[in-house]
């Protein structure tokens, strides 16, 4: 089985009446070099998903870009 370093990912869901969309993009390197965009209000997570991506992946240069907003579809208003 061929094992690849390089890849791109991304998913999107809808929690708590939040869309919370998650991009992964990753590249050979012979290092670990991880790189998170988080909004401010969940910077303090950094360490946690820091230490997750770590354990997933051995080396490789990861770029992590996680946005999270408000779900359009709670806030319409029927009339």
């Amino acid at each position: 089985m061929i094992k690849s370093m390089t890849g791109y990912g991304k998913a999107i869901e809808i929690f708590d009446g939040k869309k919370i969309c998650c991009e992964l993009k990753s590249l050979n390197s012979k290092q670990m070099d991880i790189a998170l965009k988080l909004p401010s209000n969940y910077r303090e997570y950094e360490l946690d998903l820091r230490n997750h991506i770590s354990k997933a992946l051995v080396r490789g240069k990861v770029e992590v870009t996680i946005t999270v907003e408000d779900d359009a579809d709670k806030s319409k208003i029927n009339i």
